[in-house]
Formats: structure tokens, sequence, C-alpha cells
């Protein structure tokens, strides 16, 4: 079968900003240069002067191509796939014209920066019959996928309660404001919350609280320095969720975010059932680290097992940094076309509604005007 050729929006050199690039870099641009189903043939950024020093600078063929608008990219009748890895605000205006030319579409998450785009951009890709992923990466974890199949065999009996604490993040100015699209709660919480509806099934009933601790917080500029002592932030810094899913398990997440954990772990996340119980226990950024993540199994009187789940994991993810892993998945799991293991517009964006209602549960200040 010939490569996947690939038409990459978001890769940009540390000589124009030191801050943006750096995912696609280190993830996708990884995966793709590793992956023998894909072929990375076009670059696009704001101006094609802009796009030829990305190519020089990350060492990529001569024979890349340069653009600086994603509709010409769009328009290249070589490109398979285009790949959208710029902040969630510029989703919509760089995601239509791929849809709009019938092109398969690979777009970072959150989908959009606010529920009439997401819905928007759902419908169009419908519409448009292409393979249109969002970049959910947990979705192809092996964790997520050793995780979700002890569940759904019965191995530990019909689900009565689920509990999920972790950590968030300290996070820079991007993630201070609730309605950017962008902000900690639809990207940290919003991967978590995806794995939970992965494993459990969505919330039939769910009730919140999302509090501010620290409503204002000192920015700092590239070199350190302050340059707003008292920035007020509008988006939560702990995440409480509770409900009965459709399934009818109680279940509650929990994000905090603690100066330190008295134990070190990052995650816990504890499934009851009427047989028996398992747990994960790992790092906080769970949707990318789970490398380092754990599962325990205790059925009656059984002793405790601990679960591999390294037998889920892929060749191309083992060939490209831990950090990049579960992305070089995902871009697995396209090539095969297996959508059930990566989300699709539609199901992310049963996401998105899940985390609406979340936001208007929550009530002032918080709650959606």
């Amino acid at each position: 079968m010939a490569p996947i050729r690939v038409g990459l929006i978001g890769l940009s050199t540390p000589q124009r900003n030191a801050n943006f690039g750096i995912w696609a870099a280190s993830t996708h641009l990884s995966a793709l240069q590793k992956s023998p189903d894909h072929e990375d043939i076009a670059l696009a950024n704001s101006t094609i002067e802009f796009a030829e020093r990305s190519i020089a600078f990350h060492n990529l063929p001569s024979s890349t191509k340069a653009y600086g608008s994603a509709a010409d990219l769009a328009n290249d009748t070589d490109i398979d796939l285009v790949v959208v890895c710029v902040r969630v605000q510029r989703h919509l205006e760089l995601v239509k014209p791929a849809l709009l030319g019938r092109k398969n579409v690979f777009v970072e998450w959150p989908l959009a920066a606010n529920p009439d785009e997401v819905e928007y951009l759902t419908k169009l890709g419908k519409e448009s019959g292409v393979q249109a992923v969002v970049g959910l990466q947990s979705r192809a974890a092996p964790i997520t996928l050793k995780w979700k199949n002890i569940v759904a065999s019965g191995h530990i009996g019909r689900i009565l309660t689920s509990l999920v604490w972790t950590l968030g993040p300290r996070t820079g100015l991007y993630y201070l404001d609730m309605n950017r699209g962008g902000n900690e709660f639809y990207i940290i919480f919003g991967h978590l919350l995806d794995s939970f509806i992965t494993v459990l099934g969505d919330f039939s009933e769910v009730q919140t609280i999302l509090k501010s601790h620290y409503e204002t917080v000192p920015i700092v500029d590239s070199d350190g320095q302050v340059v707003d002592l008292l920035y007020r932030k509008t988006s939560p810094d702990h995440i409480l969720v509770q409900g009965i899913t459709e399934l009818g398990a109680v279940a509650s997440l929990l994000v905090r975010k603690p100066p330190a954990t008295a134990d070190g772990v990052g995650i816990r996340w504890v499934i009851s059932g009427t047989l028996g119980e398992i747990i994960v226990t790992g790092p906080g950024l769970w949707h990318v680290m789970d490398k380092e993540a754990h599962i325990q199994v205790k059925i009656g009187n059984k002793p405790v097992q601990d679960i591999d789940f390294q037998s889920y994991r892929v060749p191309l993810a083992n060939e490209v940094a831990p950090f990049g892993a579960n992305v070089a998945s995902l871009y697995d799991a396209i090539a095969k076309g297996d959508n059930t293991e990566y989300a699709t517009f539609e199901s992310a964006a049963r996401t998105h509604r899940l985390l609406e209602r979340i936001r208007k549960a929550s009530g002032p200040p918080f709650a959606r005007e």
C-alpha cells in the first residue's frame, strides 16, 4: 500500500516563537518520520517564507512543499491527509478548507474553540464523508485499551463505582481564561474525561463543583520577568464531577493542584465491580505518559494481579520518545482505518457536549453565559 501523503499545519521554528510548534515537532513530526505508512510531503504556515524556514530548520526533504495558507495546502491534489496542530482558536479556519476539499483530517484536541464551532465542524466532517480524526490520544493508549477490555469482559462483574483522583498542571497564560476554548478545563480535564467515557461511557446524571482557589496569578515573560503580578484567572484550578453513568455506576472525578503530592502518584483511578476491583496508578498526564502507569486487579480472595498492557503497544509507538508514543499509535490506527482506537469528529463532539453539561451544572461564575 502506498504511504499516506501528509500536509502538516503548525510546525514552526524556535526562531519565530519558542512556544509554538514544539508539540508538532516532538510528537507529530517524529511519528510521521518513523511511520512506514505516512509520508510528510507538505507544510503550511502563515506565509510561504515561514514554511520554508521550518522545512529547513527541521531538515525535511528538499521536495517538501511550502504553502502560505491552509486553503492552498488543501488544494494540493497530492495530499491525502491534512494535520492541524495549532492553538484551538484557529482550528475552524484551518480545518474547514480541508473538509471542503474532501481531504482526510487529523486535528488536535479540542476540536474547536466553542460549542457552535464544534457542531459546525462535526456536521461538515460528516457531510464530507472523509476520515475526520481528533487527537484524543488516550483512545489509542495501550493502558486504555487494556483497561477498557477488562471492564467490558465482565472480569470484575457489574461496575458499581468509579473514583478518579488526578493532578492539574501548573500552566501558562494560554490556560488561564475559561472562554478561550484551550484552557486547562477543556484540554487537560477534557483528555481525562474522554478516557473515562471510553472506558465507562457517558454520564446520565452529573453534578459539578468548579473552584478557583487562586483568582489572580503572576505572569512572566520568556526571560522569567514578571509582566503582570495580578493577572485575573477565569478558569478553575480544582474540578469535581460526580454522577451516575448510563450503565448505573456511581462515579466521581477530582482534579486537584497541590504544590506536592504525599505519595508521588499523579493519577489514581479505581473501578469497583460486583466481583472485584481494578486500579490504575501513574503520572498525572494520563493521555501522554501511560508507559509509566500500572494496572492491578483484585478478584475476591485471590492475590492482587499486576496486569501487563504493553502487548497493546504498536511497533511505531516504540520508535518515538515516550511523550509522543500515543500520538504515534493514533497514526497507526488512522493508517489501519480503525476508528475504535481514534476519536472521530462525532465521538469527540460527545466529549465536548459532556464538558458543556459539566460547565453548565457548575453554575456561576464558570457556566457559559
